[in-house]
């Protein structure tokens, strides 16, 4: 008898097997006030703004959205979900006061910084390899895989951890780094067609 394989999407294979448990994990819908999170809207997948603006601003049933970009019901919920979860993972993410890059010069190289920047930015390590290929040029041995970034990155984080007894900032970048590292990909989008079939509709004005 032949064996199905179920593809399992990797924020939840993250979730389960992480050590941390944050508590965007366990954000309800009960505990979820939309207005607190607007100021990391734009960190969301475009489709997943839409999403939240119809079913939180626009008040939108979850089966009338479904039928709106002809996916099913379940799919609009797990989607409502999951940009809740990144929502609250971005309000938890630890906050610099000054930019990333301008702390770190001086303890990393140019290469390195990168690392680092785009790790925080995507959370996914095959994504910044992929950044860090095209804007270096990297073929043929010296380019960027998801294993070389992962091994860099961590190797940034056990640097920063010996650096952050020098000054509050790096003790702080320590942490958001940490916290990267313990929450792979939750900045990732996994583009589902079957969801995509409604690409192109337009949701203004509809409520």
């Amino acid at each position: 008898m032949a064996r199905v394989v179920k593809s399992m999407d990797p924020h939840e294979i993250q979730k389960r097997f992480s050590t941390e448990r944050y508590s965007f994990f366990t954000l309800d819908e009960s505990s979820f006030c939309f207005e607190d999170f607007e100021p990391f809207m734009s960190r969301l997948p475009e489709r997943e703004r839409d999403l939240l603006e119809m079913y939180y601003r626009g008040h939108k049933k979850q089966k009338d959205i479904a039928a709106f970009f002809d996916v099913t019901q379940g799919a609009i919920s797990h989607r409502i979900k999951r940009a809740r979860m990144r929502l609250a993972f971005l309000r938890d993410m630890p906050k610099l006061d000054k930019d990333l890059r301008d702390i770190l010069k001086g303890y990393f190289d140019n290469f390195d910084i990168d690392v680092i920047a785009y790790m925080v930015e995507t959370t996914c390590q095959s994504r910044t390899a992929e950044i860090l290929n095209k804007k270096y040029k990297l073929d043929g041995r010296k380019r960027m895989t998801q294993v070389k970034v992962r091994h860099k990155f961590d190797r940034s984080i056990q640097k920063i951890e010996h650096l952050k007894k020098q000054n509050t900032e790096l003790k702080v970048c320590f942490e958001l780094m940490q916290y990267i590292k313990d929450n792979l990909y939750m900045l990732h989008e996994v583009v589902l067609r079957h969801f995509y079939r409604g690409h192109h509709a337009k949701y203004e004005n509809v409520y």
